[in-house]
């Protein structure tokens, strides 16, 4: 049998259980049929072989992103980018520019962090009004848990004004500030402007970016909502219905407590951003202390123990993988009593149920959360956001500061991280998220190299069933391949984020590459 294709001279991480790196990889058929040493790879070429040089530089298999948001990341490409403004005046100023260039058409701006503006608020709708008010503004937090309206988006989405969630100002009217439930419906009247042919579009748009970054598996987690009950998210149906028309593979973990709706379509899996809490940026999770920055706050709990309970129990009885959005401690625990509820009812376990984000969490939580078999689908690049001395994290947990992500601690208990990056709260390239992991603002909660390349690789794959077909570079398996600018198991730990993407390969087809490549 001759290869289609070879990658010679590279420092081939397997991430197999023996940890094994060897010089090339030969691949027939979308698969990987040899992998070896020195030169014994030339006996499988023949004058159809492509042979890719890696220049000593590491391969690695193809990126498993455990947390993405495939259409919002792909229709907030057209928005505008506000995470490095420090001031109304700034945001004003891009606001006015895209009015400029389509009047009357809808300004979307993404992003927008309190903590870096100069006011420490958001704008509120008069205010932003001053920039524009012939057209339907909205402007959305990092964490896309807080919007904010002009007078003029406020009419054309129409927002129940007594909705949960709905700031007033002095007079009692609203001031164009939108969270929790609020905030969810803004959201749904957004996209019932958006049709599928729309979606498919920006989509295909985004695929040679994700390429570009290494990501040839993710897990899709798309829409939710905070404060109220998803029975049908349309991006999840796009998703659902079209994901085998692109290049990386995607999983779909729907959002809904609908457990008929989701045998009835077939699906193996439930949840994601069924929202047990909210968020440190918006004081929204749910912990068991108060913020350092909010004396008396503890965020807020979205669901109550008991129907937590039950919509667990029913995903025992059903065999649903689920996955719950806990991200203060309050929250896990409230998960961890859910899951120890059901599993003392059904004796069921490997199905290897998730939690969310798992920002803040205690030693206890930890060990049973491994007892349970229950993995963790974290985001190390929130630290390099967030992490800093200094930074939201911070300010949010005050003396508690130095107790997130604690992923050293995690890994050591046997609880297994798929790791993802939230795109877009996050950008979504691994290498950051890995070059994060290892350079943890806290050195005691750091990983190894190759704790995070697995986290990216081998346990999203297991974290999906999919262990046996992806996720690392072994005979038999499909040949999702990425190579690398550089050796990142030798190059210093802080310089890791400087690594490129020089070729993703997708079930053996070369999709990206800035390479150049032989055939004999």
């Amino acid at each position: 049998m001759k290869a289609d294709l070879i990658i010679k001279n590279g420092k081939c991480i397997l991430m197999n259980h023996n940890k094994d790196i060897v010089h090339w990889i030969a691949v027939k058929d979308g698969k990987i049929i040899d992998i070896g040493y020195g030169e014994e790879y030339k006996s499988l070429i023949d004058i159809n072989t492509v042979i890719k040089d890696a220049g000593g530089n590491s391969v690695i298999p193809g990126f498993i992103d455990s947390h993405f948001h495939v259409v919002l990341t792909a229709l907030n490409i057209a928005s505008i980018d506000l995470s490095r403004v420090k001031s109304f005046d700034e945001i004003g100023e891009m606001i006015k520019e895209a009015a400029g260039l389509n009047p009357g058409i809808h300004i979307r701006g993404i992003h927008l962090q309190v903590e870096q503006l100069m006011e420490k608020r958001f704008p509120t709708r008069t205010e932003l009004d001053k920039y524009c008010n012939t057209s339907p503004v909205s402007l959305h937090s990092s964490d896309y848990q807080v919007s904010i309206l002009n007078t003029c988006g406020m009419l054309y989405f129409k927002i129940p004004f007594m909705a949960d969630g709905v700031e007033l100002d002095e007079k009692e009217i609203p001031n164009g500030i939108f969270k929790r439930y609020a905030n969810a419906i803004l959201y749904s009247n957004t996209l019932k402007n958006v049709n599928d042919d729309f979606r498919k579009e920006v989509v295909a748009n985004i695929m040679n970016k994700l390429l570009s970054y290494g990501i040839t598996t993710l897990h899709a987690m798309e829409g939710g909502r905070m404060g109220g009950s998803v029975m049908y998210d349309p991006d999840s149906e796009f998703i659902y219905k079209y994901a085998k028309n692109y290049p990386v593979d995607m999983t779909l973990f729907y959002p809904t407590i609908d457990i008929e709706k989701i045998k009835k379509m077939g699906l193996k899996r439930i949840g994601g951003v069924i929202y047990i809490d909210g968020t440190l940026g918006e004081r929204t999770a749910a912990l068991t202390f108060d913020y350092g920055d909010a004396p008396g706050q503890r965020g807020i709990m979205c669901m109550a123990q008991e129907d937590i309970n039950e919509f667990v129990l029913k995903c025992y009885k059903n065999k649903l993988q689920l996955s719950l959005f806990t991200l203060g401690d309050r929250a896990v625990e409230a998960a961890l009593i859910a899951h120890e509820y059901a599993f003392e009812r059904t004796g069921i376990s490997g199905l290897r149920h998730r939690l969310e984000h798992i920002e803040i969490i205690n030693s206890d939580q930890i060990e049973r959360a491994s007892k349970l078999g229950i993995l963790f689908s974290m985001q190390p690049s929130y630290e390099a956001y967030w992490g800093a001395p200094g930074g939201m994290y911070e300010q949010r947990l005050g003396k508690y500061y130095g107790n997130s992500n604690k992923l050293r601690e995690i890994e050591d208990k046997g609880v297994i991280i798929c790791a993802g990056s939230d795109s877009d709260v996050t950008e979504p390239n691994p290498i950051l998220g890995i070059h994060s992991a290892v350079n943890h603002p806290i050195k005691k909660h750091r990983l190894t190299v190759l704790e995070a390349l697995k986290a990216y690789t081998y346990n999203g794959a297991y974290a999906i069933f999919e262990e046996n077909n992806k996720g690392t570079l072994e005979i038999g398996k499909v040949a999702d391949i990425v190579i690398l600018n550089g050796d990142i198991m030798k190059i210093n730990a802080d310089e890791i984020i400087n690594l490129k993407i020089v070729t993703t390969i997708k079930s053996g087809e070369i999709l990206y590459n800035v390479g150049m490549d032989e055939k004999c």
